[in-house]
């Protein structure tokens, strides 16, 4: 169905409605009285004919606005599931707000099982420094690279290279995006890099 259609549709029948009204009260009242009671009806009627498209194309530019907004938020969302590394998203606190399954996986997690946690949790606490150092970095509006290793629930490390920006809306810092790599795999398409290039 077209947006906007069952709006359109009600307004309709709202005015036969109205109109069913104006001619029941013209029909029943004493002649003189049907004119002074039918006028409030009829201006009625004409201030909701005259409302009635401006609702519909309100309504009719919000549900599209809707749609649109929701599909650049599936095709967002498509891309970051996609991607080899690992994404997430923290919030002002440093907290996990969004995680992708590369980065689950890493960590040997659901993607579930990270929202509302901190890195932290997954790293080496050797390493804490160096996270709260690109953190700094990141409140100070600027982005950051470091090696880190992170903790897997088997109990073995990986070593990775964390990238991060940080996250604005209106002007401010809000939190922050990180793509993790493991130096591994950066290592080994360094290595199939300089082989092509030999």
């Amino acid at each position: 169905m077209k947006p906007g259609l069952a709006e359109l549709r009600w307004a309709y029948l709202l005015f036969a409605l109205l109109a069913l009204e104006t001619l029941l009260v013209a029909w029943l009242a004493p002649r003189p009285a049907a004119l002074v009671l039918v006028l409030p009806l009829l201006a009625v009627q004409g201030v909701a004919v005259w409302l009635a498209p401006r609702i519909v194309t309100l309504v009719r530019g919000h549900r599209l606005l809707k749609e649109s907004f929701e599909q650049e938020l599936d095709f967002a969302r498509q891309v970051m599931e996609s991607v080899d590394h690992g994404l997430t998203v923290l919030d002002g606190d440093g907290r996990f707000t969004y995680v992708n399954r590369a980065y689950a996986q890493m960590l040997g997690l659901p993607a579930s099982a990270l929202v509302g946690r901190t890195p932290f949790e997954f790293t080496v606490p050797d390493d804490h420094a160096q996270l709260q150092q690109g953190r700094r970095a990141r409140e100070a509006g600027q982005a950051s690279s470091y090696r880190t290793r992170l903790r897997r629930t088997d109990g073995t490390t990986l070593d990775v290279i964390v990238t991060g920006t940080p996250q604005w809306h209106k002007g401010r810092i809000v939190g922050n995006f990180a793509v993790i790599a493991p130096l591994r795999e950066l290592m080994d398409d360094l290595c199939c890099e300089e082989r092509r290039q030999a």
